[in-house]
């Protein structure tokens, strides 16, 4: 799915800009590597905003932006992960390695990328209230998709309208 396909399924128009080079170079720069194009293209068109209510995805460009986010995000990763070290050790997950792209404010859960082979990435949901993890092998849109469709919402996450909605200092607001 493309921003494009994103864009008509959330019903909400882009935000137009684009976000400056160094805010991207600097990100992959902490993070070790090129991040997902899909959630680049998201972050860029949408950050900043709610998906179903709930599920925050910062803005590269917002007040607080999404780099800081990003590193308070893996130090609460590295406090969370000592709870399942058992299920990250199996999956071979090293906490200085994930790089966090949301948050659920009804819950507390933490959405996190993981390196995977080569340059590819898999999605990795903390759920603080449920006291577990999952690890999803699809890209970004397709978990967004079934999350705003619902027919693929985590254990545990509410299922509100609107489908998306921004927020915050966002430029997308």
């Amino acid at each position: 799915m493309s921003a494009f396909d994103f864009r008509q399924l959330i019903g909400v128009e882009a935000r137009s800009g684009r976000v400056p080079p160094e805010a991207w170079e600097d990100i992959e720069a902490w993070a070790g590597r090129g991040l997902p194009a899909d959630f680049k293209g998201f972050a860029e068109r949408y950050g900043g905003g709610l998906i179903r209510g709930h599920l925050f995805v910062p803005h590269p460009c917002d007040d607080e932006s999404l780099l800081d986010f990003m590193k308070s995000g893996r130090r609460a990763f590295e406090k969370l992960s000592r709870h399942f070290s058992d299920e990250l050790g199996r999956e071979n997950v090293d906490p200085a390695s994930v790089v966090p792209w949301a948050y659920s404010n009804w819950d507390g859960d933490r959405c996190f990328f993981v390196p995977g082979g080569g340059t590819s990435w898999r999605i990795l949901l903390v759920f603080r209230q449920l006291a577990g993890v999952h690890f999803y092998d699809a890209g970004f849109l397709e978990l967004l998709t079934g999350v705003i469709t619902g027919t693929a919402v985590p254990p545990g996450w509410p299922h509100m309208e609107p489908a998306w909605r921004p927020i915050g200092t966002s430029p997308s607001a």
